[in-house]
């Protein structure tokens, strides 16, 4: 499996220990990963901070150029919101672990 999918899923899986919702993303540039989150809609009471929400705003703010040459991955097809972020971050890939359970608007991406 993908080392950078296996972290989101760890990611997932801490959301899920916590009592939140099993989905996690992470942020990668040149190899590294510079963010990882998981959603946190449950235990913080929030309406923003979806995994790939959470793991943006971890990665603390980065330069234009740095986004531009990232990975985000995502262990489910992002919502609207976030897929706004990819889009507004011109982040150019976007690796997703499934869509069956939701899919957000791919096509959009």
């Amino acid at each position: 499996m993908d080392p950078f999918l296996q972290a989101a899923i760890d990611e997932a899986q801490k959301g899920l220990a916590a009592g939140g919702i099993p989905i996690g993303s992470v942020l990668v540039h040149e190899g590294q990963i510079i963010g990882r989150g998981h959603n946190q809609r449950v235990q913080q009471g929030s309406v923003i901070h979806h995994a790939e929400m959470n793991c943006l705003e971890n990665a603390g703010r980065r330069t234009a150029a740095i986004y531009r040459q990232c990975v985000l991955y995502s262990t489910l097809s992002p919502c609207p919101m976030c897929s706004g972020a990819v889009l507004l971050y011109k982040i150019p890939r976007l690796v997703i672990g499934e869509n069956v359970t939701f899919q957000g608007p791919e096509a959009y991406l």
